[in-house]
């Protein structure tokens, strides 16, 4: 029998100190405003997530959630096939389109090494967030981005710079400071930032997007589908900001509690599906929002909003805390 929280419950969250300030940026308090209703047409496709240790495919049009294979962090490629993690954060994966096929590319015989496999735009490299502590490595890049070809052979790495997405012209966006659930260190590394890189052979060129970005550390960007915008996460909400610097906007603001971490762009770059852990009815879980990417203010994400897809039996899409794809 399906429970109504469907939930597991997103534990580094209740660890939380006081909350950071951004210089320079508003209150959201100050500018918040209720989210306008999303008529459910607006929203088509599919949400490829993950639930426990479990992926899960949401169809917009059915509401319809089934599991599909055990796993984490999907990334859904092209052809059908998803990359993910396998074990507890150990194994780089790939399961075929009908879920029966599952080939190990990575495997770094070290729990909590493999995060966020992303595909190239020209389908021919993985990067994906490498940490390394213990066991021999298989790359010379431990801690940072690992890139490699769909058959696990090394192509190039990004040292200290993590939840790598690629742009639509093969370089990527990469964030300074590392996190697996949203929350920024208290004290940001010295790369704290947004950067784009450009690979040259094995090595990366490094552009800081925005220097002012910094403290607070911005956190696990995603790219929208023309590569102009990047939502990123900064003091625990949602925020965007144009490839080239400008435009800092932030997309969602505080009702009461909540903190959002992974997000994806819909095919169209109208929406951007996020992750909130909050209080919901009579608990605490992570459930998927879905807000407009151009809101004129910062959307403050109530129980009530109509911001929350949900199955047949209007239940949110819970669960869940790492990559979501769009398709």
């Amino acid at each position: 029998m399906k429970l109504k929280l469907r939930t597991r419950l997103f534990l580094p969250f209740l660890v939380a100190g006081s909350a950071l300030l951004f210089s320079g940026c508003s209150n959201d308090d100050d500018t918040a405003v209720e989210p306008e209703p999303a008529p459910a047409s607006t929203w088509s496709g599919k949400l490829i997530h993950d639930w426990s240790s479990s992926i899960r495919e949401y169809n917009f049009a059915t509401k319809v959630d089934p599991e599909l294979f055990e796993g984490q962090m999907p990334y859904r490629m092209p052809n059908g096939n998803t990359l993910h993690i396998g074990g507890v954060f150990e194994r780089l994966e790939m399961t075929n389109a009908n879920g029966v096929q599952r080939t190990v590319i990575y495997n770094s015989k070290e729990t909590s090494a493999v995060y966020s496999p992303q595909l190239s735009p020209d389908g021919t490299k993985i990067a994906f967030s490498h940490l390394k502590y213990y066991d021999p490595s298989d790359y010379p890049v431990k801690k940072g981005t690992v890139i490699i070809d769909l058959q696990g052979n090394y192509v190039a790495g990004i040292p200290d710079m993590y939840n790598a997405v690629w742009l639509p012209d093969g370089r990527l966006v990469v964030a300074g400071d590392f996190s697996s659930n949203g929350a920024a260190p208290s004290n940001p590394s010295a790369k704290a930032g947004l950067h784009i890189a450009t690979i040259t052979g094995t090595t990366a060129t490094l552009t800081n997007i925005n220097p002012t970005l910094s403290n607070p550390s911005p956190l696990l960007p995603s790219v929208s589908p023309d590569g102009k915008r990047i939502a990123f996460i900064l003091n625990k909400h949602l925020w965007t900001i144009n490839t080239d610097g400008t435009n800092l906007k932030q997309l969602t603001a505080s009702d009461n509690d909540n903190e959002e971490s992974f997000s994806t762009w819909s095919p169209d770059g109208k929406y951007i599906a996020v992750w909130s852990f909050k209080s919901f009815e009579i608990s605490y879980y992570t459930a998927i929002a879905v807000v407009p990417a151009d809101a004129a203010q910062a959307l403050v994400l109530t129980n009530e909003a109509a911001i929350w897809p949900r199955d047949q039996q209007g239940y949110r899409i819970s669960g869940g805390r790492g990559n979501i794809s769009w398709r």
